[in-house]
């Protein structure tokens, strides 16, 4: 996938109506095979997430559009009488934004044509009409619309970006509400329909699993080269057998009724399996090793299938929300809406990983992931993501994925998501919002994108005027933030200090030693030595 440009002909948080950033300006075919990712960067405030946040709304709505499920609004008449209506917040009409034109392409699946040119307009108020190469589609079915749509759109953030994470969340709680619909009229339930996935904590251990029960090369140069993770050794997975769900009438279904094949597959894949008759639970062990793995293997195929089987399963632990709350969730634009979804505790969790351990390079003994550090982590969780979906035409939505990296890692993220897509007969479109210098510095200059708020409040994106592949630490604070000193403040102004004792001190030497001495090296020292060494030859 490739986006070409994004016009909004409505309000949406501090991008206003009348905001344009073009991706391409000009199509080139053989940039399409290349994964060259956009870099959003610019100032705290500068609006540079509401880019992310945008595409993460427009892409909702039209994903709900040709969803075959869709929750309703049920209550019970005085005949008691279960009745349904629809809820608002679902219409094709009215979304947010309101009014916007939004182009890309996407890998075809016709003979004729390797790729597809997408142009969708929403007109204020009106549905969305999608043309497919300048060809207006008129009611597009689900099975024709989901090939001019991102294979998958995939929601990321280190942070709290709420704003962000609400329409992935409203999505999730559609996924679960579609489960419970295939429980009460006792169907067998396969798969979850959407495509939409905000990968936050929870699913943390299943990318950790999905990924080390596929190993590849790919996968050994990204983890063990990287952060030295060699193995994942053993898991254990707990299922409550006993969790339930109460309709408006009353009645109970329990949880597992609907997914009962899925858990014969766990089965089949473990070392080992019993009851807990005491706490009603399904304990699963797993020792990770040839056998376990072909199991894994031949019952699901590939990883990004057996990642879509846990996200399933994680979905159900949602169980307790109730149909008030989700309700809520739906219609707010509130930015704390996830505090209306709080993560369930352990014991109320359908499913649930225990006892992870891994091999780590130069550790004798298996640690459990949660002994891994913040930025351990958060590598294997924003890199595992890219893993699980790399060939696949979708749009990654990252919003500061580098938060907790050291230095050296931040200066080698875009070379190892490169290494995830390397071959990949196709590339999802990934856009990354950041601070750091190190990733602008390992973009092309036309995949940076610098977003800043004009004299009258209004927010542009706009392309570097240098060169920023290749570009320096240095360079890139000065012209992207604005930032003219290569240290932080205090130091400054402790060399301030300096210099304003160089106009009336008499001991020029002493002054050069101690500056040598409290000062570490630096542009800045480097500049001030040599006019205060300067005034020493002068003496």
């Amino acid at each position: 996938m490739k986006l070409i440009s994004l016009e909004l002909n409505d309000d949406f948080r501090s991008l206003k109506s009348g905001f344009r950033v073009d991706f391409l300006s000009a199509f080139d075919e053989l940039d399409m095979d290349e994964f060259n990712p956009y870099c959003i960067v610019g100032q705290n405030g500068s609006g540079k997430s509401n880019i992310l946040e945008v595409l993460s709304s427009i892409f909702y709505y039209l994903e709900i559009e040709y969803l075959r499920f869709l929750p309703k609004k049920q209550t019970l008449n005085e005949d008691r009488e279960l009745e349904e209506e629809e809820i608002e917040i679902f219409s094709s009409t009215s979304t947010s934004p309101n009014a916007y034109k939004l182009q890309y392409y996407i890998s075809s699946s016709s003979k004729n044509a390797k790729y597809t040119h997408v142009t969708i307009i929403k007109e204020q108020d009106k549905k969305a009409k999608v043309y497919i190469d300048k060809e207006y589609e008129n009611d597009l079915i689900a099975l024709e619309a989901k090939e001019y749509l991102p294979e998958y759109i995939v929601g990321y953030s280190s942070g709290e970006n709420e704003i962000l994470s609400l329409p992935f969340l409203r999505m999730r709680m559609i996924q679960y509400e579609e489960y419970v619909d295939y429980l009460q009229k006792d169907i067998q339930y396969s798969s979850i329909e959407s495509r939409m996935i905000y990968l936050d904590d929870s699913f943390s251990q299943a990318i950790f699993i999905s990924n080390f029960l596929f190993p590849d090369e790919t996968m050994h140069k990204v983890f063990h080269e990287t952060i030295g993770i060699e193995e994942v050794k053993e898991f254990r997975i707990v299922i409550d057998l006993n969790s339930k769900i109460k309709n408006l009438e009353g009645e109970n279904f329990k949880i597992k009724k609907g997914i009962s094949s899925q858990i014969k597959k766990l089965k089949s894949c473990s070392t080992l399996y019993y009851k807990d008759t005491d706490n009603k639970q399904l304990i699963l062990d797993f020792y990770v090793n040839d056998v376990c793995m072909k199991a894994f293997k031949k019952i699901f195929g590939e990883r990004l299938e057996l990642f879509k089987f846990f996200q399933q399963l994680i979905m159900l632990n949602y169980y307790r929300i109730d149909a008030k709350t989700r309700e809520k969730l739906y219609t707010t634009n509130s930015p704390y809406a996830k505090g209306f979804v709080p993560e369930p505790s352990w014991d109320d969790r359908f499913f649930t990983f225990k006892h992870f351990k891994i091999k780590k390079k130069g550790v004798d003994e298996l640690i459990l992931t949660r002994s891994l550090s913040d930025g351990e982590y958060q590598f294997m969780h924003s890199i595992g993501l890219a893993l699980l979906y790399k060939n696949t035409s979708s749009l990654f939505l990252l919003d500061e994925p580098e938060t907790h990296f050291n230095p050296a890692w931040r200066a080698k993220y875009i070379s190892t998501l490169r290494n995830c897509f390397e071959g990949d007969e196709v590339s999802p479109e990934v856009l990354i919002t950041s601070h750091s210098p190190f990733i602008i510095s390992d973009s092309k200059r036309e995949n940076v994108l610098v977003f800043a708020k004009d004299g009258d409040n209004v927010v542009q994106a706009r392309v570097p005027k240098f060169n920023t592949f290749g570009a320096s630490i240095n360079k890139i604070t000065r012209g992207v933030f604005d930032r003219r000193k290569t240290i932080g403040d205090y130091a400054s102004e402790i060399i301030d200090e300096f210099k304003e004792e160089m106009e009336t001190t008499d001991d020029m030497e002493g002054l050069f030693e101690r500056l040598d001495e409290t000062i570490g090296d630096s542009i800045e020292k480097t500049l001030f030595m040599k006019e205060l060494f300067n005034r020493i030859e002068k003496k």
